[in-house]
């Protein structure tokens, strides 16, 4: 109390008058319409940019949830858009105008560990079992392939990143038919080989690279990367091809689990026939 006296006592003149000039500039504004007019224009800009700070300081915090909420659209989006495709496919090469069961769903996950310097990187992932994960489900992000679930426990996942030696991932040349086996062999985490691609094959620097659909784990049309590069080493049946990724993997945030939920019964009919 002693100190805040003191502080009264030495600058009491300028608080005085800074008091005064106030009430002046209140009595001038109250007084005289246009004054009032540029006082209450300007109090409403300075109202207006306290406000916008406040809003952008919440927003800040809040950006982990309105991350989880996107993420969540996002999934359900993709969801109609492959299950439309699919649909649209089982009818155009149909006799029998029928609907298809929905086949794949999509799980919202988020990485929390990550590694793109190893021989077999790997992708943790914030949810498991609980939230529908299970082995061998494939992953992908907003912009194309991540990877293949490898091990699940109740709450985090495993994945498999496209950039591990032992993953292969059956990709196509987009409108052109041709197919062949993606996976990871050089140090850059950018470039993937493609292989298998026939020496009579029409392809290009430039073509994309997207999922066959040839296998249960991801959908047809996923874009995986373009063609970087393309040679035929002599005697060889099948161009060698270096395709670009589309996705940076060093980047992850948000990922989608892929839930075929037909991929039971299409290994069952495939293991039955297997030997005939």
């Amino acid at each position: 109390m002693r100190n805040l006296i003191l502080l009264f006592v030495k600058y009491g003149n300028i608080f005085l008058f800074i008091f005064l000039e106030l009430i002046c500039l209140g009595l001038v504004a109250k007084y005289n319409a246009a004054q009032n007019e540029i006082f209450i224009n300007s109090a409403n800009i300075f109202s207006g940019n306290v406000y916008g700070g406040v809003n952008n300081f919440k927003q800040y915090f809040q950006l982990s949830t309105i991350s989880d909420s996107l993420a969540y659209e996002n999934a359900r989006l993709r969801k109609l858009l492959y299950n439309t495709e699919v649909n649209e496919l089982a009818r155009r090469d149909s006799l029998v105008n029928q609907d298809s069961a929905l086949q794949y769903s999509y799980i919202t996950s988020k990485v929390i560990n990550n590694s793109i310097n190893l021989n077999n990187n790997k992708i943790t992932l914030n949810k498991g079992s609980n939230a529908g994960i299970s082995h061998r489900m494939g992953v992908v992000d907003a912009n194309g392939v991540v990877g293949i679930v490898k091990e699940v426990n109740k709450n985090f996942a495993i994945v498999l990143s496209i950039l591990h030696r032992n993953v292969r991932i059956s990709a196509a040349v987009k409108n052109k038919g041709y197919f062949g086996s993606m996976h990871w062999t050089s140090n850059d985490p950018t470039v993937l080989d493609l292989t298998d691609i026939s020496r009579h094959a029409n392809i290009a620097i430039g073509d994309t690279i997207v999922t066959s659909g040839y296998s249960t784990k991801f959908p047809p049309n996923i874009t995986i990367g373009i063609i970087d590069t393309f040679w035929l080493d002599q005697g060889d049946d099948s161009y060698a091809v270096e395709v670009k990724l589309n996705n940076d993997i060093s980047n992850l945030k948000y990922v989608y689990v892929i839930d075929n939920l037909l991929s039971q019964e299409q290994k069952e009919i495939e293991e039955a026939n297997k030997n005939e």
